[in-house]
């Protein structure tokens, strides 16, 4: 199997980490191959932040985390992984960045129709190229109500994103405290092809 798929389709979210940082040159790598997701238009705007911050990732993950109970229907059934619980299975778990040494934050233009679309892309890159390295990474939503709330606009001042700039995605990333977790199976009927 080529080697580029063969990483697509064993790359899992990763949801227990070791405090050990990543080294700086497989750190490079990981973004390097970010700049070069495809992007509408050819314009390049999604902003990458690299947080390793231990202190500001936590408070970061705990609002985030917060924001995810606030946003989910009472009677709601979850339940993403019996290896890998996430904050949708343990409400003990008090971080969305589950302790993860590096979190990646991605920003893109408000107010552009493919801001979602342009930063998801750079989303996998980072995560594939991630796991073709030996780390592992898990992508968090709710980036905008991360930073809704004073200490996440003063962070955003701290970090000079520029306005006119939002968040969409989150990337927790490090080395994995666990085994990698076994995939769901693929559902079927999902494909269609059309004659």
């Amino acid at each position: 199997m080529n080697e580029v798929i063969k990483c697509i389709k064993e790359r899992r979210s990763i949801r227990k980490y070791l405090k050990k940082q990543i080294e700086e040159d497989k750190l490079n790598e990981i973004l390097e191959a970010s700049i070069y997701a495809p992007n509408a238009g050819g314009r390049q705007s999604a902003l990458i932040v690299v947080s390793q911050d231990e202190k500001v990732n936590e408070i970061l993950g705990k609002i985030n985390r917060g924001s995810f109970y606030e946003s989910v229907p009472k009677n709601a059934k979850l339940g993403v992984s019996k290896e890998q619980p996430s904050i949708a299975d343990d409400i003990n778990i008090k971080s969305a960045f589950y302790g993860a040494p590096t979190v990646i934050t991605l920003f893109a233009p408000n107010n552009y129709l493919y801001t979602d679309g342009d930063c998801a892309v750079v989303a996998q890159n980072i995560m594939i190229a991630a796991h073709s390295l030996g780390i592992g990474s898990c992508m968090v939503g709710r980036a905008d109500k991360t930073f809704e709330g004073e200490y996440g606009k003063d962070i955003l001042k701290k970090w000079r994103v520029e306005e006119g700039y939002a968040p969409t995605y989150h990337i927790a990333l490090g080395y994995y405290d666990c085994e990698l977790p076994k995939g769901k199976e693929r559902k079927e009927g999902r494909i269609k092809r059309v004659y």
